[in-house]
């Protein structure tokens, strides 16, 4: 595979964690998601396959994970907006990383220091756990 794009800056972590944080309350949350949902690269159709499919999500979401330079690269989408922004911090949170710093990181923690965790449906948290699975095993 080529190298796939990089996350726009807007998307870097500690962009969207401070964009995140900003927003209070789950309305605000949940608008900014959709909008972090229209931000993420699109994926081509023809990714979009059940071999990509993260099993454990009831929204449909496909994930394609690889490696580059000893650095994770991502290429996500959801059918789902409010998913696909959830989507979106998963990619921020995970993209560029070395495997060891995939393995070492803390995702859940990311959430509540956004803010999220009690948000979170416990079907959407059981669909980024999965998210987060997927990736691990990358």
């Amino acid at each position: 595979m080529s190298a796939w794009p990089a996350l726009p800056e807007s998307l870097a972590l500690p962009t969207l964690s401070a964009r995140l944080e900003a927003a209070h309350g789950w309305e605000a949350k949940n608008r900014l998601l959709v909008q972090l949902a229209r931000e993420l690269p699109a994926m081509a159709d023809d990714l979009k396959t059940d071999a990509h499919r993260v099993a454990g999500c009831e929204a449909q979401v496909w994930l394609v994970t690889q490696w580059q330079d000893g650095h994770l690269q991502l290429q996500a989408d959801s059918d789902s907006r409010i998913v696909k922004g959830l989507l979106t911090l998963v990619c921020a949170a995970y993209a560029g990383r070395s495997q060891d710093e995939v393995a070492g990181f803390d995702f859940a923690a990311l959430l509540q220091t956004l803010g999220l965790q009690r948000f979170l449906s416990s079907s959407r948290a059981s669909g980024l756990a999965a998210m987060v699975k997927v990736i691990r095993a990358a």
